[in-house]
């Protein structure tokens, strides 16, 4: 499902677990609207967010435009989300973020 807004880099998303709620800073955009490589506000952990508007909002655009990936981390879940994509039909590739 597509979501009705387009997030970038450095915008603040939420989500309510456990009736808490998460803060996670989009760092880099996999696949427009709904792949994401996050990092948690909170925590600073670096996640990836398969985004979906009934459970996530935009909080704030350009909330934190300079944040940078841990690209390290990054690396390791492209192979895996590369394995999802052959699996489920998807054909364009996911390009990992460079480091300025």
């Amino acid at each position: 499902m597509s979501s009705t807004i387009t997030l970038s880099k450095g915008d603040l998303i939420g989500t309510r677990q456990d009736g808490k709620l998460k803060m996670f800073i989009v760092v880099t955009v996999i696949r427009p609207d709904t792949l994401f490589y996050c990092q948690c506000y909170h925590t600073g952990v670096f996640h990836f967010v398969s985004y979906t508007p009934e459970y996530y909002f935009l909080m704030c655009s350009n909330f934190r435009p300079d944040v940078e990936p841990d690209i390290d981390v990054f690396s390791l879940g492209v192979g895996f989300y590369e394995a999802l994509d052959r699996l489920f039909g998807k054909t364009d590739e996911i390009v990992p973020p460079t480091k300025k």
